[in-house]
């Protein structure tokens, strides 16, 4: 799995989509081997996130499987006898061959109740039948017999019974958007047909929309963070009085709300947000009352009226999702406890409302209330390089990256030059083994290599390495020097590596992590903590509205 934010995605400091959008690729995954058609794909999470759920505590862990395999192999040696006659036929007699197996049977049936006393995840693994130990014929170790006991509790799929109940997933690709100021956007990779479904959107159900908002906070003379509280203002309130019937609140000062809110969808009478956990998040805006520019421009100029706007619309997923009926008609206090207890329940799909072709980008209509917002947004957007948004200089990662041969300073130049205040230099990079990366320092003073000296040939580091997610793919670094090629006038960069990401023998004993001839492609500018786009004061926040048709009565708490 690999992840990270690539250097040309962003916006300019001039685009009111500044801070609307996420600049991050998301996860990419990778097969560690052949995988069939219709198999199940799986991550490692790690045994400890099975150790924090109710329903883990019945799912063996990897030294229980090699348990398994070892109990296995000696029922195997302990029955080999008996195994041998059965397959022979027993004495000549098929009643005698039946009645031996139905002793095997016996016999595995009561090695796996033994089991379960000492360890009840184990016995859930073990072969209760002649048939299942024969089936482990071909697994002449551990190994292979714990291998086999693993791939043997996941549940088969046919490939005829995904198409019948499966959802294609893969029918979008991202891609930047046609529009301008929107970021990425959803590609359509095949033909999709009028009515079909493009894709699944289960949903994130956030029960208080008020949870996304961004507080304002200081801190005081003891440097503690607190709440600003926000101005007095007047609210009503209903006493039967005949009096001036108001009272004065006060409450925290809202600076704005969370990025997320921007992928979600909502409805203007209700507190809760409905956050798709699909790439239907990549679904960019268009309509027919306004044109952005891209392809939804080149819609809403086609001669036929229904090729016009967007080419997809939300629908309850009411046929795939069993669930999503049965919340539909619950109230908001019946969800909300539901949420409560971990469950989700609603899931949407975004259906094609006219035939899609390969390479078109698709788009959802976000509602009038959406675009209202957006035009207000654009009307008063200010450059955040002309206004006081941040504490010192700010200038958008993607244009420092544009330039980033012009832009990269030594350390000495730094002195009287610094980057912005939003910006660090961050490079590829991935320790060696004996550069070991724990959280505990004193765990690794003093250890073998402490002593060596930390300045390598730089030029193998790029973004390619196979393992380099282990570690996180960007270190902060700094440039301590740049050496012209006597050859072609090109430039060589010796770098500093700091410790970021844990703890390394090097940096625990002090050592300067030196890395020479590093490549300028391995280097790029990162946001600094708390200073992205998406921090920037008064970025864009609006959600998707939901049609007023698709959203039940009882859900308008507001």
């Amino acid at each position: 799995m690999t992840s990270g934010q690539p250097k040309n995605v962003g916006s300019s400091s001039g685009s009111p989509g500044m801070g609307a959008y996420s600049y991050y690729d998301g996860y990419v995954f990778h097969s560690t081997r052949d995988i069939q058609a219709a198999e199940e794909i799986f991550c490692d999470y790690g045994e400890e996130w099975l150790d924090g759920r109710d329903f883990g505590q019945s799912v063996a862990r990897e030294e229980e499987y090699k348990m398994a395999a070892d109990i296995v192999l000696e029922i195997r040696k302990g029955l080999e006898e008996p195994l041998q006659q059965v397959c022979k036929g027993g004495d000549g007699h098929e009643s005698d061959a039946q009645v031996q197996q139905q002793q095997l049977d016996r016999v595995l049936a009561s090695i796996q109740s033994v089991v379960q006393y000492f360890n009840g995840r184990i016995d859930k693994l073990l072969p209760d039948s002649l048939a299942s130990l024969q089936a482990l014929d071909d697994a002449l170790d551990s190994q292979a017999v714990a291998t086999h006991l693993a791939f043997h509790t996941v549940r088969k799929r046919t490939v005829e019974w995904i198409k019948s109940h499966g959802q294609c997933l893969d029918n979008l690709v991202p891609q930047v958007s046609t529009l301008p100021h929107a970021g990425r956007g959803a590609f359509a990779q095949r033909f999709i047909g009028k009515g079909q479904v493009i894709v699944p959107a289960p949903l994130l159900q956030i029960m208080d929309f008020e949870s996304l908002n961004i507080y304002e906070f200081a801190l005081d003379e003891e440097g503690r963070p607190y709440l600003v509280e926000a101005e007095e203002t007047e609210a009503a309130v209903d006493d039967d009085d005949d009096d001036d019937d108001t009272e004065m609140e006060q409450e925290h000062s809202i600076m704005g709300q969370q990025l997320l809110v921007n992928y979600c969808m909502s409805h203007e009478e209700t507190s809760m947000y409905l956050c798709p956990q699909s790439n239907a998040i990549l679904l960019n805006h268009c309509s027919t009352r306004k044109s952005y520019g891209g392809d939804c421009e080149r819609y809403n100029q086609a001669l036929d009226v229904n090729a016009r706007g967007a080419n997809a619309e939300l629908r309850w997923a009411i046929d795939w999702d069993p669930d999503t009926r049965e919340w539909l008609n619950f109230t908001m206090d019946e969800m909300k406890e539901q949420v409560k207890n971990g469950k989700r329940g609603l899931s949407l799909e975004v259906v094609a409302t006219r035939d899609i072709h390969p390479g078109d980008e698709v788009f959802l209509d976000y509602g009038k209330g959406w675009e209202e917002d957006w035009e207000e947004h654009v009307e008063n957007f200010v450059p955040p390089n002309s206004r006081v948004s941040h504490d010192g200089e700010y200038v958008p990662i993607k244009e420092l990256n544009n330039d980033l041969e012009n832009n990269i300073r030594t350390i000495e130049e730094l002195q009287n030059n610094p980057y912005p205040d939003n910006a660090n230099l961050a490079c590829f990079y991935w320790p060696a083994e004996e550069e070991e990366v724990v959280d505990d320092k004193s765990a690794i003073i003093d250890k073998k290599g402490s002593g060596r000296d930390w300045q390598t040939d730089g030029s193998m580091y790029h973004e390619k390495h196979p393992d380099y997610e282990t570690y996180g793919l960007l270190w902060k670094c700094h440039v301590v020097e740049k050496i012209p090629s006597r050859e072609d006038g090109s430039i060589h960069y010796t770098v500093e590596i700091y410790s970021t990401d844990g703890m390394t023998v090097w940096a625990a004993n002090e050592k300067q992590r030196i890395l020479t001839n590093y490549p300028l492609k391995s280097m790029q500018f990162v946001p600094s903590k708390y200073s992205s786009d998406q921090h920037l004061l008064g970025a864009f926040r609006s959600y998707i509205r939901i049609p007023d048709e698709l959203f039940p009565n009882q859900w308008r708490d507001v």
